[in-house]
């Protein structure tokens, strides 16, 4: 757990520079340029690439990991294994091509017009988040993460003030979006060779029969299981987009954004995890998989729960002070019940990577697709009553059952599951703290009311956890952080 914390530590630091560009980019920079219209459909042709990328990529980034210790060999470049994958990636972009020409007929308009953005981008991120996790294997991922997530906030945000100051043409803008995410690609490529580990050679020879078929067979759940999570995750975007409009969007983005602050942490962890679970997983180490289990779930919790509550208790004043604020207020609702979601996902930690490394990875598939055809009716049912938060209660109750379904199988299987008293005192922590500010903290300045607020639920949420030493990693780190602060001399 030792390099899992470290890492972690290193592109959680990465994260959080780049969740500040995505928080003034979100609330003072999009808000200004577009109206809620044009935020929508800026918002809907990325979902939109991500999407696609995630689907035709084919199931590789799940092989990526799972299958690496197969062809680890430095002198041969591990067997040709990267251009392996490219090769796949470019089959995906093929069969996309080849599919969407046949069924062109029944694709969205909104889809259509946005085609030949949505496209390039869908290439960029499938290229990118390959290479990504194809660091991971050397447990690199920080520089990777400064391309795979700060630039590409950086440069989104400079998208949008090109057209707000400088009178870009929108279409133009979206071109702009397009080359952010080509840089990004570059950057995490460029890193690969200069590490050593970009190979364009494929040894043919060691791909066997046998291999092909199980990396085949691995990858092709992975690629039905990828559709299930967009249909169980992402899927509320495109039927709000459809069913409402690209405005109603724009104020569902806006709320989707602010609890995406949550998972900045979920991202590094899970990438380090992943190939130290599939070790031990192939060693039999159940005791060190349940080790990570548990230590992640209660890191991810701590993580999650601050910021939820930091969210939640000043979001009418980030309300008051974003431009053209009072346009986004509907989306209120929806911030909680999207973060409640995220905390639920937060909490189960790394059941997915668990099963998913293990020889019952095709429970994955199963659970991904019957939730994801539960979140479409569940959308198709609650967006017509309840309009945005309609779809907000529909992926909420997607990610409940599917984490509920994944953590119930992991404890029938592996007798292990990620569920300890600290979990109790964070919940306790966080109401006694809710309570305390909601009712003796009242500012009607907005800028002094997020800074006092903030810096009070801060100065007790660490000090409590670390005193209470609820999560051992965390207290580590403070320790050896203050050893270092304080250094006799």
């Amino acid at each position: 757990m030792g390099v899992i914390a470290r890492q972690t530590i290193k592109s959680s630091t990465v994260g959080y520079f780049a969740a500040v560009v995505g928080t003034i980019n979100t609330f003072f920079i999009y808000t200004l340029c577009f109206d809620a219209a044009e935020l929508g459909r800026f918002r809907y042709v990325q979902e939109a690439g991500l999407v696609l990328a995630g689907f035709f990529s084919l199931g590789i980034t799940n092989v990526i990991v799972r299958f690496f210790p197969d062809f680890r060999d430095d002198k041969s470049k591990h067997n040709g294994f990267l251009g392996f994958i490219m090769l796949v990636l470019l089959g995906g972009i093929a069969v996309f091509l080849c599919l969407y020409g046949i069924t062109l007929q029944w694709w969205p308009p909104e889809f259509k017009d946005n085609f030949w953005y949505i496209f390039l981008l869908f290439i960029a991120i499938m290229f990118t988040n390959s290479f990504y996790y194809y660091s991971s294997n050397f447990r690199l991922i920080t520089i990777p993460n400064i391309f795979r997530n700060l630039w590409v906030k950086i440069g989104l945000g400079l998208a949008a003030l090109a057209y707000f100051y400088f009178n870009l043409s929108y279409e133009n803008v979206l071109y702009f979006v397009v080359l952010v995410y080509m840089l990004a690609m570059a950057g995490v490529l460029v890193y690969l060779m200069l590490k050593g580990n970009f190979s364009f050679k494929v040894e043919f020879k060691y791909f066997t029969k046998k291999r092909i078929r199980n990396i085949a067979v691995f990858a092709g759940f992975g690629l039905l299981s990828s559709l299930g999570s967009s249909l169980a995750t992402r899927l509320d975007i495109f039927m709000v987009t459809d069913m409402l409009s690209f405005s109603k969007t724009g104020i569902y983005s806006i709320a989707m954004s602010l609890t995406g602050l949550m998972v900045l942490v979920t991202a590094p962890m899970l990438s380090i995890s992943g190939p130290i679970v599939a070790d031990s997983l192939a060693q039999n180490k159940m005791d060190h998989v349940h080790e990570i289990y548990k230590k992640s779930s209660i890191n991810l919790f701590l993580f999650g729960t601050l910021l939820l509550l930091l969210i939640w208790m000043n979001v009418d004043s980030i309300f008051q002070i974003i431009p053209n604020g009072e346009k986004y207020t509907d989306g209120k609702v929806v911030i909680l019940i999207l973060g409640l979601a995220k905390l639920v996902d937060m909490v189960t930690s790394v059941n997915e990577i668990i099963i998913g490394y293990s020889k019952y990875f095709r429970f994955n598939l199963y659970a991904l697709l019957l939730l994801g055809v539960l979140n479409i009716i569940a959308n198709l049912f609650f967006i017509p009553i309840f309009d945005l938060v309609g779809a907000a209660l529909a992926t909420f109750l997607s990610i409940v059952l599917y984490n509920l379904a994944k953590t119930y199988f992991i404890y029938r299987k592996f007798a292990i599951h990620p569920f300890q008293k600290s979990l109790g005192y964070i919940l306790l922590l966080t109401l006694g703290i809710f309570m305390l500010v909601n009712y003796f903290v009242q500012i009607s300045n907005p800028y002094l009311s997020i800074l006092s607020k903030s810096l009070l639920i801060l100065s007790i949420f660490v000090s409590v956890s670390i005193r209470l030493n609820i999560s051992e990693d965390i207290t580590a780190f403070w320790v050896n952080l203050k050893s270092k602060i304080f250094v006799k001399k």
